[in-house]
């Protein structure tokens, strides 16, 4: 819905394009900022305004005002908490180029774009912004390898000062450093060394496993502990028959 009175609630109106000849506008509301939560815009300076189109830049509404009032320091866009339009703050390098906006007429048009300035939107701002993400490959290998030569000399130069503390001094003191050598306090890879780990390791894997956790696997282990005692019991009768007949001494 348009609202063609000069002034609503405070607020003063004129209308923005994206371009001259454009037949679609929007309708801004405009007022001086007196707002003590955005107290670090300057006051006298700055001006509020509601309705700009979400396709619209910084740089265009500065291009935009900065035609028709004077220059323009920058422009802030603030989103409403809670809403999805946004504010937008435009600072004067001025005062009089508030006054100037302030007294723009009803019937003002302001344009966003032109053939000097031109605000690019849609599939062209798409695909100019994925163009300019994509690194340049010369320049990012040519970084890298400056980053790793910076690096290298580095270390080089640390490891050369360590050195000649290692040393000593000309009066025979010798500086003691807390850098551990690479592979210093590592473990020897000895077979022992490796069946322990490998041992540990497979203890606590036995640990973590969650045994008899079902009913059936409770029924289960029960029903295999009673035939390994049956086994042992069979063999320990075996064992002891065959005792018997082995020895010597026979009384009876």
């Amino acid at each position: 819905m348009t609202i063609n009175k000069g002034s609503l609630g405070g607020f003063k109106t004129f209308w923005l394009r994206y371009e001259d000849g454009s037949s679609d506008r929007n309708q801004l509301f405009i007022k001086e900022h007196t707002d003590k939560k955005y107290s670090k815009f300057p006051k006298g300076k700055t001006l509020f305004v509601i309705n700009i189109p979400p396709y619209a830049t910084e740089d265009s509404v500065n291009y935009a005002f900065s035609k028709k009032c004077g220059p323009v320091q920058s422009v802030k866009f603030v989103k409403n908490s809670g809403k999805s339009e946004k504010c937008t703050y435009i600072i004067f390098e001025n005062e009089s180029g508030l006054d100037k906006a302030l007294s723009l007429s009803s019937d003002t048009v302001l344009t966003l774009s032109s053939k000097e300035k031109p605000l690019i939107t849609g599939l062209k701002k798409w695909c100019k912004e994925y163009n300019s993400s994509i690194c340049n490959e010369e320049a990012t290998k040519k970084y890298i390898q400056q980053f790793m030569e910076n690096y290298d000399a580095k270390v080089a130069e640390r490891l050369r000062k360590e050195k000649l503390a290692e040393e000593g001094d000309s009066e025979g003191w010798v500086k003691v450093t807390g850098r551990k050598k690479r592979g210093e306090f590592a473990l020897a890879r000895k077979e022992s060394t490796i069946n322990k780990l490998q041992d540990k390791l497979s203890t606590s894997n036995q640990k973590k496993q969650l045994k008899n956790f079902y009913p059936f696997q409770i029924r289960e282990a029960k029903r295999q502990n009673l035939m390994e005692l049956r086994k042992k019991f069979d063999l320990d009768k075996e064992k002891l028959q065959q005792m018997k007949q082995n020895r010597t001494f026979k009384p009876f």
